[in-house]
């Protein structure tokens, strides 16, 4: 039965006066239904309407109350957002699930489902039990934000984790949209502003996997039905797998080629119908129908959806430039390589499969495959060090004509000598009758990976890759509802960037403007991330944006701007926010602050 939804905004107590903003779509008229809630920080109201209303209405049309809501911080809701998955953010978690669990439209059952953030979170919050939460769904999502994150690599910092900062400290400069907030709007904004830090000195702060990383990790023991899903364009197939692996309760995982994004809209293909079949999932296990079912897990092989059954291990060694059954007894010095590049890429993490050049790596070759491999999650290297510094390896796919793409990359920051295990990346892949398994070895992943003096040597190196094996299998079609009307700029007049520039440095860019019919605003957005390779072991990142809200009687500019520099001994970490409301400065802060710098 298909019902025609209600949209309305509405806010959740927390007592003291504090509330959560939130988007509710439901069915009309009278009745109690499953609810499903979505927390992120993001801005349903605004600059997150388009990814609500990709799955959230569906579900609602089928019978369900579904809210996405802002945290604690954010959006139109009240207080202030100070790091990634706080417990005050877990508490206010479990106070919404039982608030909404005794509304007269909620049956008293309750799911949780959400991508990246909202995934984050509910995760965490599961491992209270909530008594009226009966079911999960979420996608690129991590137990351990050390292990799998924006942040590390196997205790090598990624570059990108400064870009990611400066995202949040621009996300936390934004005022909450008097359409929404009301009155206090101007208050709540300038108290935001006031507080207003990159998150980056405590991730920099905390390089190993101490009690700031165990302190917000999640119990993957949960009982509670949960489907799962990633992509292996998106680092958060690693830990969807592990958490899979460990999970007591029914689970279902789902790995496709997608990017960080929700399969039914990724732009790498093929797309699946993400909607339909989390709607199974939660009939289920909210409204105890009987729906299809999916096989424990199905990978995408690059060549077919593949319901694995079996895996068996296939087994090389580094022998001189070649991959084959025994090592030789050899040091390998790994080479430091400082790439220059001109333009950085929009794949920051190497997460997405791509052409990979490997002048000056330490490189070895198998033979030509003599048939197809489907090489499964998760590939491992083993071998002996000694030294210290970045383990940066690479495995890749090289075709008959030469060319490389890399199939997946992992990293390991060694600090004393002996036997180490490196884990890869998880990854799928099809490896043709003909071509060739390369894996490139480096102690420098720039830029990708901050640097970081190296004099380590490895031997006895051996790689362990799962093949994998199992009967094809389908999923329904992608449907993807209409989402609001996003047209021209309507208030916005042409502006220069403003961004200022390191010249020398390799830039990613963007730029994006558009009209939100249903909050008759424009939005305006510019964002330059930038980094630059220093003598030694030293590196520059810079993140900057330009954010501009415009409609008549509200306007609105923001500019932020996030820098890191390493010395030897120390992350020299500075910063900016300016904010102006009707062309009238309302804030301006400059500040910086050093933390030294550890084995990372």
């Amino acid at each position: 039965m298909t019902h025609a939804i209600r949209d309305d905004f509405i806010f959740i107590p927390l007592g003291g006066g504090r509330r959560l903003a939130a988007r509710l779509f439901r069915p009309q008229g009278t009745g109690r239904f499953p609810a499903i809630l979505d927390f992120s920080p993001y801005r349903c109201f605004d600059l997150f309407r388009s990814p609500t209303e990709m799955t959230l209405p569906t579900w609602a049309a089928a019978g369900y109350a579904t809210l996405a809501i802002d945290i604690a911080g954010a959006g139109g809701s009240t207080d202030v957002l100070r790091d990634e998955y706080l417990p005050s953010e877990i508490d206010d978690a479990f106070a919404a699930i039982a608030w909404c669990a005794g509304q007269d439209w909620c049956d008293g059952n309750v799911g949780l489902s959400g991508l990246s953030w909202a995934a984050f979170t509910a995760l965490r919050v599961a491992a209270r039990k909530p008594s009226a939460l009966k079911a999960l769904v979420l996608g690129g999502v991590s137990e351990d934000g050390w292990r799998t994150d924006i942040h590390y690599l196997g205790g090598v910092p990624y570059t990108a984790q400064i870009d990611w900062a400066g995202v949040m400290l621009m996300f936390n400069a934004l005022p909450p949209d008097p359409l929404q907030a009301g009155e206090t709007w101007r208050a709540q904004w300038l108290e935001r502003l006031q507080v207003n830090e990159p998150w980056i000195i405590p991730w920099l702060a905390h390089p190993t996997q101490d009690a700031y990383w165990t302190n917000k990790a999640a119990p993957t023991d949960g009982e509670l039905p949960l489907l799962l899903y990633s992509g292996f364009a998106d680092k958060y197939a690693t830990s969807v797998l592990r958490i899979a692996e460990n999970w007591k309760g029914p689970v279902r995982t789902v790995i496709g080629p997608w990017e960080h994004t929700m399969p039914h809209v990724a732009t790498r293909e093929p797309r699946i119908g993400f909607s339909q079949l989390a709607l199974d999932w939660w009939d289920r296990h909210l409204k105890g129908i009987d729906a299809p079912d999916i096989a424990p897990v199905t990978v995408w092989t690059g060549e077919r959806w593949c319901a694995v059954a079996e895996t068996r291990p296939l087994l090389l060694a580094l022998n001189g430039a070649t991959l084959v059954d025994a090592p030789d007894d050899r040091w390998h010095r790994l080479p430091d390589r400082s790439a220059l590049p001109v333009k950085l890429r929009s794949d920051l993490y190497e997460d997405a499969p791509a052409a990979f050049d490997v002048t000056g790596l330490l490189t070895a070759a198998s033979d030509a495959m003599t048939k197809d491999r489907e090489i499964g999650p998760l590939s491992r290297l083993r071998c002996e060090v000694r030294g210290t510094g970045h383990l940066i390896a690479r495995l890749l796919d090289r075709a008959p004509d030469g060319t490389a793409t890399r199939m997946t990359t992992g990293a390991l920051s060694v600090t004393a000598a002996g036997t180490i295990t490196l884990p890869f990346q998880a990854s799928a892949w099809t490896l043709k009758a003909g071509h060739q398994l390369v894996l490139a070895l480096s102690a420098d992943g720039w830029p990708t990976f901050w640097p970081r003096q190296s004099t380590l040597e490895l031997r006895d190196v051996r790689l362990e890759l799962p093949l994998i094996s199992g009967p094809d299998t389908t999923f329904p079609a992608p449907v993807v509802p209409p989402g609001p009307v996003m047209g021209k700029p309507r208030w916005l007049k042409a502006e220069p960037v403003g961004l200022s520039a390191d010249p020398d440095a390799a830039m990613h860019e963007t730029t994006t403007a558009y009209h939100l019919e249903p909050t008759g605003t424009d939005y305006g957005i510019a964002a330059r991330f930038e980094a630059r390779r220093l003598p030694g072991d030293r590196a520059w990142a810079a993140k900057s944006y330009r954010v501009a809200f415009e409609r008549p009687g509200w306007s609105i500019r923001i500019d932020t701007r996030l820098e890191v520099r390493s010395t030897p001994d120390a992350y020299e970490v500075s910063w900016a926010v300016a904010a102006a409301e009707e062309g009238r400065e309302v804030h301006k802060s400059e500040r910086k602050t050093t933390v030294k710098r550890n084995s990372g």
